[in-house]
């Protein structure tokens, strides 16, 4: 942890932090321009990707149905499709009455001459035509014979593929507060980078006996990087996934050369290597959600070491600062959201399991548990924080990277805030 200098100390508290901040920003201000002129790089690249895609007046694209829902028009009912795949998020429409497409994978005709830069980047609606269904993946078919119901075959889908879960299932999990256990992130990553490891090496020690001089970690560490690339293109390069798979990079790169992974420096190098490399995907509100939370567990441990018992605690004090967040754009809240840093705890010893469990084709074994546990956030109040608190708070936490005083205030606000939801609850 950076101590004051006596003359910071001097000063009053938010002094202190203004001047470490610009202390921090004169000392990077060489990395940041260079950030700066490599974003700049980045946009005129996908500014002539776009002149490319609009040159053809109608594009065929592949994309996988992530909404879909029903409208009223003037003319008549008509379905709103969401589509996305590697490289493009966009809407179309389609008065066929068509069945439950979430998940299915399609073959379109869209129209461009509408569509704008600021769509191409982030998401357009797009008139289309010629939509023909095309056959389930052997992945998804395998899971889906392991489950009676859809929107269970969903939630394991989306745990393991990335893909998408029904509106409804979807607002239960968020009404109890494990929204972010189902889409893919660095816990899932993590796992599968420990599985990766555990299982390559006693390969590697086969191929050291021959070269005793090499690195086993960082042999290693290199094929799980190449290993990972490639669940990440199968899943599509999901926003919070690509945060997971930088961060774990550059953590491994820190702690290589043997310095703070738990820098501040770190979380700013991951925001910009995502920007330059992924462009617009990083601008998401999955994305936003993601790095906001490392920031969290990052400033948690700025004050306390990690030890087993602070990992314990860091699951309670990450409900406590992400109810804030999440209740910026996500109102729902009834008691049983109270027990989420205990379901998230038993998470990381479910998820390794039920993994297990669909590789011998019994995946389904505890589908009436989950199902009776979705069913607990049926009811509930809406708890919604205003945009300007939200945005006040994380500013308040930016700083509290540097003042511990601000720390404890900000975990106090929370606190506070959580009773306030209880109160509306009860009431």
């Amino acid at each position: 942890m950076e101590i004051l200098s006596k003359s910071d100390r001097l000063k009053p508290p938010l002094f202190a932090v203004y001047f470490k901040i610009t202390r921090y920003f004169s000392e990077n201000k060489f990395l940041i321009l260079a950030a700066v002129i490599l974003i700049t790089v980045r946009f005129q690249i996908s500014f002539f990707n776009y002149l490319d895609f609009k040159y053809h007046k109608v594009q065929n694209i592949n994309a996988n149905v992530v909404n879909q829902y029903k409208k009223q028009g003037k003319r008549g009912d008509y379905y709103v499709l969401k589509l996305r795949n590697r490289t493009l998020s966009f809407y179309t429409t389609s008065k066929e009455d068509l069945k439950n497409l979430l998940n299915e994978k399609l073959s379109l005709s869209i129209i461009t001459s509408n569509i704008a830069f600021s769509g191409f980047m982030f998401t357009f609606y797009a008139p289309s035509f010629n939509i023909k269904l095309l056959p389930v993946s052997k992945a998804d078919e395998y899971i889906e014979k392991q489950h009676l119901r859809k929107e269970t075959a969903d939630i394991f889908k989306a745990l393991f593929l990335g893909e998408s879960i029904s509106h409804k299932t979807r607002q239960e999990l968020s009404t109890l507060g494990v929204s972010h256990l189902v889409a893919l992130s660095g816990l899932h990553l993590g796992f599968l980078s420990v599985f990766l490891y555990v299982f390559l090496t006693p390969f590697y020690k086969l191929f050291q006996t021959r070269f005793p001089y090499r690195n086993r970690f960082a042999d290693l560490a290199a094929a799980v990087f190449v290993i990972e690339f490639l669940y990440l293109y199968i899943t599509g390069f999901p926003p919070s996934l690509i945060r997971a798979y930088i961060l774990e990079i550059v953590v491994f790169l820190y702690a290589y050369n043997l310095q703070n992974p738990f820098s501040l420096k770190v979380l700013i190098t991951v925001f910009f290597l995502s920007l330059i490399i992924f462009g617009s995907k990083v601008f998401s509100l999955g994305y936003f959600l993601s790095i906001l939370g490392v920031f969290y567990i990052y400033l948690f441990f700025r004050y306390y070491r990690p030890t087993f018992i602070n990992s314990v605690i860091l699951s309670f004090y990450m409900f406590l600062n992400m109810f804030v967040v999440s209740h910026m754009f996500f109102g729902n809240f009834n008691l049983y959201q109270l027990f989420s840093p205990v379901i998230n705890i038993l998470f990381t010893l479910f998820y390794p399991f039920e993994i297990f469990l669909h590789m011998i084709g019994f995946g389904g074994v505890f589908d009436s548990v989950l199902e009776k546990f979705l069913h607990f956030g049926d009811y509930f109040v809406t708890v919604k924080i205003p945009l300007w608190f939200g945005l006040f708070f994380i500013l308040g936490s930016v700083f509290a990277f540097f003042s511990k005083r601000l720390f404890y205030g900000i975990n106090l606000v929370s606190l506070l805030i959580i009773f306030y939801a209880i109160g509306v609850y009860v009431v």
